[in-house]
């Protein structure tokens, strides 16, 4: 049987804080970012036709409900070998089942406050003129039940947030190599996650 053994004062702490601090990274790089995700969305299709209006819609709405993802990431990253640090004296699979935890907090807090800072600028670009059709008519319906490529976008993002969250916490266990090896993985899953697959996702819709 693994013995554990008690975790002093400082060292709760200094953990509380350092994730309280990952929260915060996370959080304000959402907000902040949203209006950047929003304009690149709406620039991939500069001058959209009847047909594709919803199409831009969606594009600018996925990379807005995830801004801040990338930085998510990392701190996710970072959080995993923060919990592996924290559960060192701990045993059977409190390790891994806090990382993933740290992972979860992290990829809510990034989805939660990037979507309450998209929401109204998104609602004032469905109405918008240069989201409407020929005929001068709305098309577009900003509730995102309407808008699955949106929400898979989203769930996309926080899978991979998860998954840094585990990376994190498998580097901290591992030789030099193959943590050098789960450092280029994390890396490449931060462009292809975060920006690559949601615009796959999108574009295809009408």
């Amino acid at each position: 049987m693994t013995q554990t053994l008690p975790i002093s004062w400082w060292d709760r702490a200094w953990h509380v804080a350092a994730y309280a601090a990952l929260i915060a990274a996370t959080g304000s790089a959402a907000v902040l970012l949203v209006t950047g995700n929003l304009d690149t969305g709406r620039s991939l299709w500069p001058d959209p036709n009847d047909f594709q209006v919803v199409g831009v819609w969606r594009m600018a709405a996925v990379l807005a409900h995830t801004a801040g993802s990338g930085v998510g990431h990392v701190c996710a990253v970072l959080a995993g070998l923060l919990a592996a640090r924290w559960t060192r004296l701990k045993a059977g699979r409190t390790g891994v089942v806090t990382a993933l935890g740290a992972g979860a907090g992290l990829g809510l807090v990034d989805l939660v406050s990037a979507s309450w800072t998209a929401t109204p600028l998104l609602r004032e670009l469905a109405s918008s003129p240069a989201l409407m059709n020929s005929d001068g008519m709305v098309v577009i319906d900003p509730d995102l039940q309407h808008h699955g490529s949106v929400l898979a976008g989203m769930v996309l993002v926080f899978v991979a947030i998860l998954i840094a969250a585990g990376l994190g916490f498998t580097v901290a266990h591992v030789r030099p190599l193959s943590k050098l090896v789960l450092i280029l993985v994390s890396l490449a899953l931060i462009p292809i996650a975060h920006f690559l697959v949601p615009v796959v996702l999108v574009s295809p819709s009408p």
